[in-house]
Parts: structure tokens; sequence; C-alpha cells
């Protein structure tokens, strides 16, 4: 567990989607980011699913680890959209190369629209496995989110994952976010009270 916390404070210390720095799409400088999970689940072993975000104007870069599968990277480039107000939209069309446990490609979007102290996000993408198409799977995560205090972001969550020729399968959560200069940190609460319930704790920095 220790040496878990330790990678997670390390990781941090070095998600691009931190609404309190909402990068404009014709800044001309690079901005990056990371974001550091940890996945608690009972009865399996804890793992950790680093990820790492790069822009420039309107490129979207984006690095994954444990994220499609166990000990699995996927690298992804994409073309940034931002548009609209007092609603505003950020879409992120993108394509991703995965190699490791599981080899494929999967396309994917990464979308955004905020209101006032509410806020929608949501990342998808369908991976074919190089491998057998009986591994491919869609997967969907989306969170509907409020900001009652500056600091303080919470909401509800879910994510659906489909793999070939299953039925789809769903798990809804509950979240809190607390925002601090660059930084964010959060609690994520899958199936809360069930007996398949588990909760990740996450920390991000923008750099």
């Amino acid at each position: 567990m220790k040496k878990y916390l330790l990678l997670l404070i390390g990781f941090a210390s070095l998600k691009l989607f931190a609404q309190e720095n909402q990068i404009d799409s014709t800044s001309a400088r690079w901005r990056f980011s990371a974001w550091a999970e940890m996945f608690f689940i009972p009865g399996e072993e804890d793992f950790f699913n680093p990820t790492f975000y790069a822009r420039h104007k309107t490129l979207h870069l984006e690095g994954r680890y444990n994220y499609e599968d166990r000990n699995t990277t996927s690298l992804w480039a994409g073309r940034r959209f931002k548009f609209g107000k007092p609603v505003e939209f950020v879409i992120v069309p993108m394509a991703a190369i995965v190699f490791g446990n599981t080899n494929g490609m999967a396309p994917g979007l990464e979308t955004e629209i905020m209101y006032k102290k509410f806020d929608f996000y949501s990342e998808s993408e369908y991976l074919f496995d190089f491998k057998t198409q009986e591994n491919n799977f869609f997967y969907l995560y989306s969170e509907l989110a409020i900001r009652p205090i500056k600091p303080i972001r919470t909401g509800i969550m879910a994510q659906r994952t489909k793999l070939f020729e299953s039925e789809l399968e769903l798990q809804r959560g509950i979240f809190a976010e607390y925002y601090f200069g660059r930084c964010r940190a959060g609690v994520f609460y899958f199936s809360p009270f069930s007996s398949d319930n588990f909760w990740i704790a996450s920390f991000s920095v923008d750099f």
C-alpha cells in the first residue's frame, strides 16, 4: 500500500481536464498535465493507472498505462475543438495505438459541456484487438458534476463496458474532488454499498 501511495504522489508531482485551468486552444504554449489513479478493488490486487497529457494549440496528445488492460500502454493523438457561450463545449476526437498485454488500435472521443456551476464530462473508445475480435470492446465513462463552491467538484458517474458479443455492463457511483492551485485530489466510489463496490483515489497536476 505504501509503495502505491508513493507512486501516486510521485506521478502527481510531475488530467488536463481540470476545469479550474481551462486552456484556450489558441495558446501557442505547450501545456502538460499528469493524472494518477490508484484502484482499490476488494479481493483483487490494487493497481496504479497513470495518464499524461500534452497540448499545443488544438493538438491533443495523451499517454495511458493500465487503462485498456493491465500492463498495457496506449498512445493517443487528436484535435481539440472548443466553442460556445454561455454553454461551453470541448470535443476531442482522437485515435490510439495500444501495446503490451493487449495489442490493438482504438478510436476515441473526449467531451466536456460546461454551464455555470454544472459540467458534464465523457470519454469513450472502441478497442480493436489485433489478436482476436472476441477481445474487442467498447468503453464509456461519464461524469455529471456541480461545483457548490469553487474548490469542490462533486457528482455522479457511470461507466459502460461491452465486450464483443456480450451484454452491456453498467456501473454507477459517486465522486468528490478538491482543487488547490494547479492540483486536485479526488475519491471515486463505484457500486456503493454493494458486494461489487470499489473505489479510486486520484491526484492530478497541471504544469
